[in-house]
């Protein structure tokens, strides 16, 4: 009895440790996304290559056209739809992060700037 319950505790550990693949997130990938990234390009050199660089609440994100230590951001399910219309007009961006949309809607980019949409049916 006490065999079974060794194996059955190393099956779990084992388990335990392939939860972020499950998840659809690469290995060392840390939860949660990266905020919008809306600056102009800088000539700058990556600080970071992924999230194991990055202190624990921070992900390896791309800012500026460069990666760097950013703050988590939360993430709802799902994606975003694609927009396939291209807007003519300045941008102007309803919301910046998911948690400012409602339910389960996610702050998505679109034509002319970022807004609360339905995420598109399918994996995240």
């Amino acid at each position: 009895m006490r065999a079974q319950r060794l194996f059955l505790l190393v099956a779990l550990l084992a388990l335990g440790s392939q939860l972020p693949a499950a998840s659809g997130r690469r290995k060392g990938e840390k939860s949660g996304g990266c905020p919008p990234d809306d600056g102009p390009c800088l000539s700058v050199p990556d600080q970071c290559m992924d999230d194991s660089q990055c202190p624990f609440h921070k992900k390896c994100c791309y800012r500026a056209c460069f990666r760097q230590c950013l703050p988590r951001v939360f993430v709802k399910q799902g994606r975003c739809p694609k927009d396939r219309l291209y807007c003519l007009s300045p941008t102007q961006h309803l919301c910046h992060k998911d948690s400012d949309c409602s339910g389960p809607k996610r702050c998505c980019h679109a034509a002319c700037g970022r807004d609360c949409r339905d995420p598109a049916r399918g994996m995240a």
